[in-house]
């Protein structure tokens, strides 16, 4: 199993840390897509980043993923922790609202867990690294229940 980027266990989680206009400034999914309630943890001398996600028993995809039994879909794991990636990539690096980074590629992507609302979904993603000036590679990882959902290395690319 893969070891865990933070132990969550050892963090204050119960307050945001980034202003909501400041996530929203810099992550711009908005309605079904907008995947991040808001940002748990930061630490930019770590490079490492906790946003979160509350998923109502009613969710948009809890009645048609799995009828009888909701499970979150994969691919909106995955989203959550771009966003969370990108905010943190964002934020370090000092860029512009504007900019975009959109999804380049997956490495190594595992599902470890289920996610069955309600429930609070962790995303976290850790230090990155650049690769010239277009492509970033970050550690992320998706948290339910004290539960490591997903494991995976995202490749964003800046557009």
């Amino acid at each position: 199993m893969a070891r865990p980027l933070v132990d969550l266990t050892s963090l204050d989680l119960s307050k945001d840390v980034i202003p909501q206009e400041e996530l929203r400034s810099l992550v711009p999914h908005r309605d079904y897509f907008q995947l991040l309630d808001g940002i748990c943890h930061y630490d930019e001398k770590e490079s490492l980043l906790i946003a979160y996600k509350d998923w109502p028993k009613d969710a948009w995809w809890a009645s048609g993923h799995v009828p009888g039994k909701p499970l979150m879909p994969g691919v909106l794991m995955i989203e959550g922790a771009a966003q969370a990636a990108t905010f943190l990539l964002k934020k370090i690096n000092n860029w512009p609202a504007e900019r975009f980074v959109g999804l380049g590629g997956l490495d190594d992507v595992r599902f470890r867990g289920q996610v069955v609302p309600p429930a609070r979904v962790y995303f976290v993603a850790g230090r990155g690294q650049l690769s010239g000036t277009r492509m970033a590679k970050f550690p992320t990882q998706a948290f339910c229940n004290g539960q490591m959902i997903l494991d995976m290395t995202l490749l964003g690319v800046i557009l």
